[in-house]
């Protein structure tokens, strides 16, 4: 890009083509002037390409509507070596992305898997934390150059 433009104007540009693959054509409100020109020659010469890579793209999201959480204590023979042992089992009503009818999700664990997959949960969520702190921090900096 530093040969074509400036940091700026390259992300513009970007932008501006990756929206017209993801709506499958390029704005009208670009305008008609050379920019634009230019702009939608290029879209015509990446167009095929550039729509079947954004169509690779997941753009919306399943959502979770509600969840149940059913935990169990099964009673088993003395002669298996582990007379009881907990289930816990969670449902998830989800919205597959896309569409309307509500899907029913169950997910069986036992305590070992309920304790790796919280623990799992966790690691993500400081993980999260922590780029959002990183983007915070870098963002904060840059705004902070900007202003001396």
């Amino acid at each position: 890009w530093n040969l074509i433009a400036d940091q700026k104007t390259a992300e513009s540009i970007w932008v501006v083509l990756t929206e017209a693959g993801r709506r499958g054509k390029i704005s009208e409100q670009i305008g008609d002037g050379d920019v634009a020109i230019r702009l939608a020659d290029a879209y015509e010469k990446i167009h095929a390409r550039l729509t079947s890579e954004m169509r690779t793209i997941r753009w919306k999201y399943d959502e979770i509507v509600d969840f149940d959480v059913k935990i169990s204590k099964n009673t088993r023979s003395s002669l298996n070596g582990d007379p009881t042992s907990q289930r816990i089992v969670v449902n998830l009503k989800v919205i597959p992305a896309g569409e309307t009818e509500v899907k029913t999700l169950f997910v069986d664990f036992d305590e070992a898997q309920l304790e790796d997959f919280i623990w799992r949960l966790q690691e993500a969520k400081a993980m999260k934390e922590r780029i959002q702190k990183a983007v915070t921090v870098t963002t904060g900096s840059k705004k902070k150059k900007a202003a001396r």
